[in-house]
């Protein structure tokens, strides 16, 4: 047997290896953490703490089954995960201790079979609005022979049945018939008034599973019998009368024998759970699937997140290809919000891939630079685990084969690696296994060495990813790098908004705005000697002063065409919002014109009905009329009728009757019931439908797809 393995019951292409992914500093246990909370069984947390990135058409899925749920939350129509159990570790203790079932292992798995059964019929019932969800109903595992074993032998609290089997159906009656005879036999001495006064009290006790009464010490020879015990205090004997015994004998050998059946039945029910294992494995998968669906229209709701577009590798526009953040959030720090630790969470605006491949961010350490990198990391880590992310409407992310994050300081103790050391570790692990579609992000690049040489290993560096094409974001505080993304088409710089004046910074990111150290400006607000920092400022060589004024220059150049960027992006975003409203305007205009149209043929069939009424009734008086008057009447009355026949004919209904075919359904107003279609006579102009339990030939001119409310 084997342990189940959560979640991936339907897919078919290969998953990323878990060391594509495997990254550090990203805080990504503490945000599994928060999903983990949010799951309402056993089974479901394990699905989340054992989750890892799924392959692109799996994660796909998963994150349509998020969206589903999540709608379905929105709609208070919330799935109940009551019964729902992990049962591995029933499965393992069996396995390893070489037992059968115990009975609270039979309630949990008596639950979880009940559970599935109605998790099934949920899902099922809401197909039409959650496909991805009833998707994993297909197919689901019957698991028959288990059940039907399980309904037979047990109860939902785990206890065996009496009727588990014909011998223990017979040996508990006779237990139970034995157990009364020894309860009256017993009784009958606490009953005798002779007696009352040697008694100890007047209830019937058992010892070593025998009825027994309770005598005073001095008196034990009122009553004879064995004796089975003696009070701490000496002073009480508990007796079982001699009448008793022999009965007493029996239903010890009846008890016994009961319990060898119910060892043997329990066995057997355990046989049944071993060979069905595989199916409940199956079936657990399944589950996991749907609760973790659950736990992420759960996240959504309490943390404000939401299902990202997914961008496409494929798609020929570039900036439809990359990352785009819109309003994002660190998860960990929304909770902290959420539990009033943090007064707010500035959202960041992040784009990565599209029109760019390599974002440079600089400015002062107080800037928030890292905790970009954590976002950007974070969404792109979730969205290939199938889960939502913590940002607005109108966010893109690409599925990434791969995650490469350099992040903190933190040194390699067990390798005695330097914190230089330690980044290089990392990166050199990242490039062996980099292409175009892994993510790398540096925290510090080219930090903790020479600044010099940090520079150059550092534009080395993203030179080489530059030609892999994979989207990197990189911190750093080097000047050098900030110069690197100047000149390379596919670089860009960004900085995060700092107020120089509180010294505090705002988080917002502006992309094409290389950031300043501000190392001065800090220094002087923290009280540095004015001398120092007067002497620093004259030190700075005439080329750094001209780099920082022509940076200046650039940085007020790339804001205004980043404010015209999301200016562009906002009004493009209304007009698509416009578009949205006046198609959905046309199509409830096109509803109503049909709806009137109806109506409108409905009123005139009726009153084309009423009219042939009239001309029938007036049919019956014409015999009555001389042979000369009649015959000029009928031919009025059929100039009538056909005038009324080609004035119901719109088009519309032409097209209805010609189309009519067995099978169809339609309206009957006579009868005010929508019925199928039996058989067509176009030749007879009539149909015959299956009102109730008869058919019945009705004229054409009698039926129709309109059904009025």
């Amino acid at each position: 047997m084997k342990r189940a393995p959560l979640p991936t019951p339907l897919a078919p292409d290969t998953a990323p290896a878990r060391e594509s992914f495997g990254v550090s500093g990203l805080d990504l246990d503490a945000v599994r953490g928060l999903f983990e909370k949010l799951a309402k069984s056993s089974l479901g947390a394990r699905a989340v703490r054992e989750l890892a990135p799924r392959s692109a058409s799996d994660a796909r899925r998963a994150l349509n089954r998020a969206a589903e749920m999540a709608q379905l939350v929105r709609a208070r129509d919330v799935a109940s995960f009551a019964g729902v159990v992990d049962l591995a570790p029933v499965q393992l203790s069996i396995q390893r201790f070489h037992r059968p079932l115990e009975r609270d292992e039979l309630a949990s798995v008596w639950g979880f079979l009940e559970a599935s059964k109605r998790l099934v019929a949920w899902v099922r019932e809401r197909a039409r609005e959650a496909p991805e969800l009833a998707a994993l109903a297909v197919g689901f595992p019957e698991l028959t022979r288990l059940r039907e074993a399980l309904e037979t032998a047990v109860d939902e609290r785990g206890e065996l049945r009496d009727d588990a089997s014909p011998r223990l159906s017979k040996l508990r009656r006779e237990m139970r018939e034995l157990g009364d005879k020894l309860s009256e036999i017993v009784g009958k001495f606490t009953a005798d008034p002779e007696l009352r006064a040697h008694l100890a009290d007047f209830k019937v006790h058992r010892r070593g599973g025998r009825r027994v009464l309770a005598l005073k010490a001095r008196s034990s020879g009122r009553i004879p019998g064995v004796v089975h015990e003696r009070s701490h205090s000496g002073e009480t004997v508990f007796v079982e009368p001699r009448e008793a015994v022999f009965h007493s004998n029996r239903l010890v050998e009846l008890e016994q024998s009961a319990r060898a059946e119910e060892a043997r039945i329990l066995v057997e029910l355990t046989r049944h759970f071993i060979e069905n294992w595989e199916q409940l494995v199956e079936a657990q998968a399944r589950l996991g699937e749907w609760e973790l669906a659950a736990v992420s229209a759960a996240f959504c709701e309490r943390f404000g997140a939401r299902v990202p577009e997914l961008a496409s590798w494929e798609d020929a526009r570039a900036h439809e290809r990359g990352i785009v953040l819109k309003a994002a959030r660190h998860p960990l720090l929304v909770d902290q919000a959420l539990e009033g630790k943090l007064e707010e969470v500035v959202p960041l605006d992040v784009r990565l891939g599209g029109d760019f491949d390599l974002l440079v961010i600089t400015g002062p350490n107080t800037g928030g630079k890292t905790l970009a990198l954590k976002t950007v990391g974070i969404a792109a880590f979730c969205v290939r685990l199938g889960w939502p992310v913590c940002c607005a409407e109108g966010s893109r992310i690409p599925l990434f084969d791969g995650l490469v994050a350099d992040i903190g300081d933190e040194q390699e103790i067990k390798q005695s690696l330097s914190t230089f050391a330690s980044h290089l570790e990392r990166i050199r692990l990242g490039l062996a296994r980099a292409h175009a579609r892994t993510l790398f992000l540096l925290d510090e690049l080219g930090g903790g060495t020479d600044p010099a040489e940090g520079a150059a290993l550092g534009e080395a560096l993203l030179e080489h990813l530059l030609k892999l094409g994979a989207p990197t974001l990189a911190t750093t505080h080097l000047g050098k790098l900030k110069e690197f993304c100047f000149a390379h088409e596919r670089a860009e710089n960004a900085s995060v908004e700092f107020d120089s004046t509180t010294l505090k910074p705002r988080f917002r990111l502006l992309v094409g705005t290389p950031g300043e150290s501000n190392a001065l400006v800090i220094a002087e607000r923290r009280g540095l000697l004015p001398s120092i920092v007067q002497r620093a400022r004259q030190r700075l060589e005439r080329r750094d002063r001209e780099t920082v004024e022509l940076m200046a220059k650039l940085r007020g150049a790339s804001e205004h065409a980043e404010k015209v960027r999301r200016a562009a992006e906002s009004r493009l975003q209304d007009v698509e919002r416009t578009g949205a409203q006046m198609l959905e305007r046309e199509r409830e205009l096109a509803r109503r014109g049909e709806l009137l149209e109806a109506e409108a043929q409905r009123g005139l069939e009726e009153r084309i009905r009423d009219a042939k009424r009239s001309l029938e009734e007036a049919r019956a008086l014409v015999s009555q009329l001389p042979a000369d008057r009649a015959r000029a009447m009928r031919e009025a009355l059929e100039r009538t009728e056909t005038a009324l026949t080609r004035a119901s004919l719109t088009e519309r209904r032409k097209a209805f009757l010609e189309g009519l075919a067995k099978g169809e359904l339609v309206y009957v107003p006579r009868y005010r019931q929508r019925c199928a279609v039996r058989k067509v006579d176009h030749a007879k102009r009539q149909v015959t439908v299956k009102l109730g339990g008869m058919d019945l030939a009705v004229p054409f001119d009698e039926v129709t797809w309109y059904e009025s409310l």
